[in-house]
């Protein structure tokens, strides 16, 4: 059996290779029914409904996005996540903004994200 501690570790990393691959499919596998986020950026609390397809129209918005550099630590009902998100536009430009992810799981799901990006560095590239 595995610990929780790999558990969460597989979620997290499954959550955003999905969102790297632009499958939201695997995205929504990750997600409770009743998930929300909370996004530091804009104050707003978002549905997971909602969540879903903001993350399908911004597969359009950039040429690749990847969460580089993830530091990942784990407790007994979620996750925190570090990360550089690193964008990469069509018109070739890079943006790199330095993120944290807090998720709390419940049975083996994410049931509430909180995103922290340095929201300094929208709008650049």
């Amino acid at each position: 059996m595995s610990s929780i501690d790999t558990e969460h570790r597989r979620l997290c990393h499954a959550l955003f290779d999905a969102i790297e691959a632009g499958d939201i499919d695997a995205v929504e596998r990750c997600y409770a029914p009743d998930m929300t986020l909370w996004f530091n950026a804009t104050g707003e609390v978002m549905s997971r409904e909602d969540n879903l397809a903001v993350l399908a129209e911004g597969r359009e918005l950039h040429r690749r996005r990847t969460y580089n550099d993830r530091i990942v630590n784990t407790f007994a009902d979620g996750f925190v996540a570090q990360y550089t998100v690193n964008v990469v536009t069509h018109k070739g430009a890079e943006v790199a903004l330095s993120a944290c992810l807090v998720a709390e799981v419940r049975d083996g799901k994410i049931a509430k994200l909180f995103e922290y990006l340095d929201s300094g560095k929208f709008g650049r590239g």
